[in-house]
């Protein structure tokens, strides 16, 4: 028995060792063999030499310039195509050798080769790829380094990316810019023209064949179309005529610039000729042929141009918004993401919801018509006196977004707004106005009472003559103690649905917010409750208390009650029925 233990023993001893030798000593030896073919850094790269189908292209790194292609042509080399052609020579490793002493590199196809790569680096010698014939199953290529004894496969994906003649390394971008860089398109075709400028806030707007805001998608596409032209062909390095081409009268031109004149190139359009047509481009005399679907993706039709929605901000960019509501001017002011105070005509928290509600409806507003704004339309569609006027500071920029709301159309669908700096005026969906306030004391805040339940010390609640009071325990945060009108302990659970039902009570309605007003006929003036809650005082929370009274039922409804915080002058109308749940729970704050 013993035997087999020691047998057993020195079986799991061994399958450790081969555990170890496989995730340990295996590891190493592979990252032994694992050696890179050349040893240099793509971004010290000077010269580049590419021989395949007998013909060399060779290309120099220029300060100026960059990468030019100097043999057999003087061209602009393709950057991008470059790039990845010296990261895939960078990156070769004998991963993959087949023999390590090779005498005869004929039978691999690589004497002669048939594509080789020449990399220079400063002064010193140049690293060369040989490039071979394909290996038995056509699944990779035969490579090796100039001067070593290896051959290895490479990848068909790699040895397409390495086998390059002049023409696929040349550039094939038709305009060179970087697109936050243009400020103006113009495209012209043997009908129309399209005429976009940015402004200075950043706004794409149409100049021809209208004027009016750009819908800015529509604009930057545009541009990005521009830019991204690419040629299929090199027809022609130097051309005597344009006529064989179409291009003496092209059936479009695209032009991009900027203000401070950094980008300046114009791109023509001529014939077409089965799928493609010929182009040209300001930045050098070469003729080309680009996919036609180009000229469809830059002869739009104008009307796509017009932006869809009357105003061009994000909610969440407003840190401050003005109203006129009436005679009421109104300011508000973003504290946090949903904290909003008004500031005007009283210091008062708002209605974050409102306020998020008005923004969100102001920012996806669609138009739906342009109307002009001449001195007859602006007084038949209500803007001799505006019924409402905003004012909308926006992030980032200097000069506030004003926007004016005129009348409602005759059917009661449309309602008619403005901007001041625009000559037009919109007409959009009147429930996007639905949830405007008619005065600013309908903007306050809509919850009764805001507190978080954990950071409440004490709770009191007056009927009368009759006072209940809990506090919460100083070293045990859950327990609750009763200090009147008898002493002992309470029920938590009790407390904690009470501040539940208080925390889920919201105003019906607004009535006054009147320092003067005469409370009595709302019960007010001696309240039948008064609710208290002491807030803070510990754990580095500001002491608070807050103070709710409660008044009489209204006469229209009794499902409402009027209320009043002791500390506001505002007194509202909030539903009724958490009065009889708020008794029951007092009732079995004690504890059984």
């Amino acid at each position: 028995m013993s035997g087999w233990r020691n047998t057993a023993i020195l079986g799991a001893l061994l399958a450790i060792l081969a555990g170890y030798f496989y995730f340990f000593e295996a590891d190493k030896q592979t990252e032994e063999e694992i050696v890179n073919v050349f040893d240099f850094k793509t971004e010290n790269v000077t010269r580049v030499k590419v021989t395949s189908e007998g013909v060399t292209t060779a290309m120099e790194n220029t300060p100026t310039q960059g990468w030019q292609i100097v043999e057999p042509i003087t061209y602009p080399a393709d950057p991008e195509g470059l790039s990845k052609l010296l990261s895939e020579i960078a990156g070769l490793t004998f991963a993959r050798t087949v023999a390590d002493s090779v005498t005869r590199f004929a039978d691999y196809g690589l004497d002669p080769p048939q594509a080789a790569i020449e990399i220079s680096v400063g002064l010193s010698a140049p690293h060369t790829l040989l490039l071979g014939d394909a290996n038995p199953t056509a699944s990779s290529f035969y490579a090796a380094a100039k001067g070593g004894g290896k051959v290895f496969l490479i990848s068909n994906e790699t040895n397409s990316t390495l086998r390059k003649n002049t023409s696929e390394l040349r550039d094939r971008r038709l305009v060179h810019a970087k697109e936050d860089k243009v400020d103006e398109f113009i495209v012209r075709t043997r009908t129309r023209t399209i005429n976009g400028k940015l402004d200075s806030l950043g706004t794409w707007r149409i100049y021809e064949p209208f004027r009016l805001p750009a819908e800015r998608n529509e604009a930057v596409s545009l541009v990005g179309n521009i830019l991204g032209m690419m040629a299929l062909e090199y027809v022609d390095d130097h051309p005597t005529s344009l006529a064989p081409y179409g291009l003496d009268a092209p059936v479009a031109t695209a032009m991009i610039r900027s203000r401070d004149g950094s980008v300046n190139a114009t791109v023509s359009l001529g014939k077409t000729e089965d799928d493609r047509m010929y182009a040209l481009s300001s930045e050098r005399p070469t003729v080309y042929k680009i996919s036609s679907h180009f000229l469809a993706q830059i002869d739009r039709d104008p009307e796509l141009f017009r932006r869809k929605t009357a105003f061009d901000f994000r909610s969440y960019e407003i840190p401050k918004m003005y109203l006129q509501l009436g005679p009421e001017k109104v300011s508000v002011v973003k504290r946090s993401f949903d904290d909003w105070r008004i500031m005007e005509p009283f210091q008062y928290r708002a209605d974050d919801k409102t306020i998020t509600a008005i923004l969100d409806s102001l920012e996806v507003m669609k138009i739906g018509e342009y109307i002009p704004s001449t001195p007859e339309n602006l007084r038949r569609y209500g803007f001799e006196k505006p019924a409402v006027q905003f004012s909308l500071s926006v992030e980032q920029r200097s000069i506030p977004q004003e926007i004016l709301v005129g009348g409602l159309s005759q059917d009661g669908q449309f309602r008619y707004i403005r901007d001041p700096k625009e000559n037009w005026i919109y007409a959009v969906g009147a429930t996007a106005f639905s949830s405007l306030p008619p005065t600013a004391l309908d903007l306050r805040d809509r919850k009764v009472l805001r507190f978080k339940g954990f950071e409440v010390h004490m709770f009191e609640v007056v009927e009368g003559n009759r006072r209940t009071r809990v506090r919460r325990d100083q070293k045990e945060k859950t327990v609750w103690k009763l200090e009147a009108p008898i002493q002992g302990n309470a029920d938590a659970v009790s407390v904690g649905r009470a501040f539940g039902l208080l925390d889920t009570l919201f105003v019906e309605a607004f009535i006054t917010d009147d320092p003067q007003a005469n409370l009595a006929p709302y019960g007010l003036e001696k309240p039948f409750m008064e609710v208290i809650l002491q807030i803070g005082g510990r754990d580095n929370v500001p002491e608070e208390r807050l103070s709710l009274l409660v008044g009489r039922p209204f006469p229209g409804d009794g499902r409402l009650i009027y209320i009043k915080r002791r500390d506001s002058a505002a007194v509202a109308l909030t539903k009724s029925d958490f009065l009889a749940h708020l008794k029951i729970m007092i009732a079995n704050t004690a504890a059984l």
